[in-house]
C-alpha cells in the first residue's frame, strides 16, 4: 500500500495556482518554479516544446502583451506506485482581455491541464508547505481545449 504524505496534495496545488499567478502577473520566471529544467509540454498553440525556456518564450510571445485571468477548478491528484510521483488533471478557465482596439472584449478559454509530476528534493525550502516531501514539479504537461468563446483577434491585435 502506498504512504502518501497528504502535504504533498496542498504543494502540488500550490505548485498549479503559481502557473497561473506567473500568466497573470506576467513574472514568467516563476515558471522555474513550476516546471523541471528538461520539461516536455505540448499546448495547443505551440506542441511539442522541450525545455522550460522553450516553455517561457512560448508563453510570454503569446501571453506577455495581453492581461489574462486564470482560474483552476475541478482537479485530481493521483500519486503513483513509485515514491514522489503523481499525475494531475486540472481543469481551467482562462479570460483573456481585449486591449487597444478590443477594450471591453473577452475571449474566455476552457480546458484542463493533464501533468506529470515529480518530487525533488526541498534544501530546505518547501514553498510554503513545510512538512512536504519537497518540491513539486511538472516534468511533463499537455494542455487541452475544450471550448473557446469570444473574438480570437485580441490574441494578436492589441
Amino acid at each position: 500500500m502506498l504512504n502518501v504524505n497528504p502535504l504533498d496534495h496542498i504543494a502540488i496545488q500550490n505548485l498549479l495556482s503559481r502557473y497561473c499567478e506567473a500568466l497573470d502577473t506576467k513574472l514568467f520566471d516563476l515558471l522555474d518554479n513550476v516546471f523541471v529544467p528538461d520539461v516536455t509540454a505540448h499546448y495547443p498553440f505551440n506542441p511539442e516544446m522541450k525545455g522550460v525556456e522553450t516553455v517561457k518564450n512560448a508563453i510570454r510571445d503569446r501571453l506577455g502583451p495581453i492581461r489574462t485571468h486564470h482560474s483552476l477548478t475541478t482537479q485530481t491528484i493521483v500519486f503513483t506506485d513509485v515514491s514522489k510521483f503523481a499525475n494531475s488533471v486540472t481543469y481551467f478557465i482562462g479570460a483573456h482581455i481585449g486591449q487597444g482596439p478590443h477594450e471591453g472584449k473577452v475571449l474566455s478559454a476552457y480546458g484542463k491541464y493533464v501533468d506529470e509530476l515529480v518530487c525533488l528534493d526541498a534544501e530546505g525550502d518547501y514553498e510554503g508547505v513545510r512538512g512536504a516531501s519537497g518540491k513539486w514539479r511538472i516534468s511533463r504537461r499537455t494542455v487541452i481545449f475544450t471550448g473557446r468563446i469570444g473574438d480570437e483577434k485580441i490574441m494578436n491585435e492589441f
